[in-house]
């Protein structure tokens, strides 16, 4: 192997492979190192019982027309050259508070009649609501790709038209927004951001101008999923940077960031599986991890500068996750929906979102997490397996739920509220218990082991509204030529890490010609 190189990822997540990737593809060699045996971070798959299991995936959007990884597509490369397959309905929501079950589905006017049928006290309200989002989210998407003169002379009216309507909200929260157009109804406001679980705990501190892009794509074109998990994605952007002449290297684990006599980053230190250490140089370092990791990688006296923009940031939600193989397809239990929230009983609305984060801290009771179930059977997934398509059931969690507690009693634990959750899908579905094949709970200490992130953060910073005008996130960091090319660097979720990753890119390519 080489020792000296254009740029180094560390980490090989979607944010820090996107960032290597259009480096590798304006023509730098690019060294991945990845501290697991597998590539991808959150972004990846695992198998059992020879059934292949997607480990984060649920459904993303589909590269398009306004969309703001359809530009991205284009410049990695992979525009068209990965299959992704529509997912019907956005979600089905069950639960006492609704009675009947409620389909939300996608596209602006089939999510008005279908809000307006089932309240219709609230036409007016869904149809502001959603003006509202797309005015920020074409607002916010359109300038993401932003250009030279002509670009704003062609787009400055349709832009100023949606500052017109939209400027003043730009760091509202998005309960504020919802109080704004439904008032005290928490029932139509569950129906409505069933999923609110995906991006935070609580809607009166998550930005609207983060859920009008995050969300609305979803409400505006519907969800999607990448055929074939999202390794697929994983494997193309690998495949950029190996035909670019670089090199990707699992199992080596990154402890120290290599400084210049000026302080910039000029390579990294790490070791591999068996303890064998090396150095790389380069003047690009791509970081795919925590800023709270990165410090320990620095000299001791550079960690308390390098931290202090991000000492007022708390860190976003985690989630435990269990998964299933059944000997029959969901299908024929009953689920009829790709994704189904289960709101449980106890719950009156999103209001109740951040107590159930914290329900697992005790063995399981009468109060059960609401929960996302998805049936990857409902769609041509092509996830590869003999039997029927995989289950999976999500639901909110805080790392100390499980911290602390010796092996036995964890395992034990997390035993019980594997049954639990399994009981819970039977009295919605009666049948599934009988049909379980094998089943597996990844908990709050599973994410914060497998992706390494501080308290198991999925999403990097939580996306709470700015304390100042501007954009939250920065790829940026306090050593020069070290970029954070993750969801720390701005939001989460696969388009936002996407997104990240391209910023930290185009800012090192930036400053690397310059």
């Amino acid at each position: 192997m080489d020792d000296t190189y254009d740029a180094i990822a560390i980490g090989s997540g979607l944010g820090a492979l996107t960032a290597a990737a259009l480096c590798a593809r304006a023509g730098l060699r690019v060294l991945v190192l990845e501290r697991l045996d597998g590539f991808g971070g959150a972004a990846n798959r695992f198998v059992r019982h020879g059934q292949v299991f997607e480990s984060s995936l649920h459904e993303t959007t589909m590269p398009g027309d306004g969309d703001t990884k359809a530009a991205l597509f284009r410049d990695l490369g992979l525009d068209g050259a990965i299959e992704f397959v529509p997912v019907p309905a956005l979600q089905e929501v069950r639960g006492p508070m609704f009675g009947a079950p409620f389909t939300l589905p996608h596209g602006y006017e089939a999510i008005v009649q279908a809000v307006t049928a089932r309240f219709p006290q609230h036409a007016g309200g869904v149809r502001a609501f959603l003006a509202d989002l797309d005015h920020l989210r074409h607002l916010l998407s359109t300038t993401a790709g932003r250009g030279g003169p002509v670009w704003w002379l062609k787009h400055l009216p349709g832009l100023l038209n949606d500052l017109r309507h939209a400027g003043r909200d730009f760091s509202r929260s998005l309960g504020e927004m919802l109080t704004r157009h439904f008032g005290d109804d928490e029932l139509v406001k569950t129906a409505l951001v069933p999923n609110l679980g995906y991006y935070h705990d609580d809607p009166d501190e998550l930005w609207w101008a983060f859920f009008c892009v995050a969300q609305g794509e979803y409400y505006r074109r519907g969800g999607a999923y990448i055929r074939g998990g999202s390794t697929v994605l994983v494997d193309r952007l690998l495949g950029v940077v190996r035909d670019a002449g670089g090199m990707a290297l699992a199992g080596r684990t990154v402890d120290g960031i290599v400084l210049d006599d000026a302080g910039r980053a000029a390579g990294v230190r790490f070791r591999d599986r068996h303890g064998r250490t090396d150095t790389v140089r380069a003047p690009i370092v791509l970081a795919g991890c925590a800023p709270d990791h990165l410090a320990t990688m620095l000299p001791e006296d550079r960690r308390a500068a390098f931290l202090e923009p991000y000492a007022h940031r708390d860190r976003s939600l985690t989630l435990m996750m269990a998964s299933f193989l059944l000997d029959r397809p969901g299908a024929e239990l009953g689920i009829t929906a790709y994704s189904t929230v289960l709101i449980p009983g106890w719950m009156t609305g999103l209001k109740d979102l951040r107590p159930a984060a914290a329900l697992a801290a005790d063995a399981p009771g009468a109060r059960m997490p609401g929960m996302t179930v998805v049936d990857y059977g409902q769609i041509d997934a092509g996830l590869p397996g003999q039997g029927p398509a995989p289950v999976s059931a999500t639901m909110l969690d805080r790392l100390d739920n499980w911290q602390g507690r010796p092996e036995a009693e964890y395992r034990a634990h997390k035993e019980r509220w594997l049954a639990a959750i399994v009981a819970t899908l039977d009295a919605e579905w009666p049948g599934f218990a009988g049909a379980v094949r094998f089943a597996d709970l990844a908990t709050a200490r599973t994410m914060a082991h497998y992706l390494g992130t501080p308290d198991g953060a999925l999403y990097g910073f939580a996306p709470r509204p700015p304390p100042r005008p501007g954009p939250p996130g920065r790829v940026k960091t306090e050593v020069a030529g070290l970029w954070l090319a993750s969801a720390w660097g701005g939001t989460g979720g696969f388009t936002g890490t996407m997104i990240c990753g391209r910023d930290a890119a185009r800012a090192a390519l930036a400053g690397h010609r310059g």
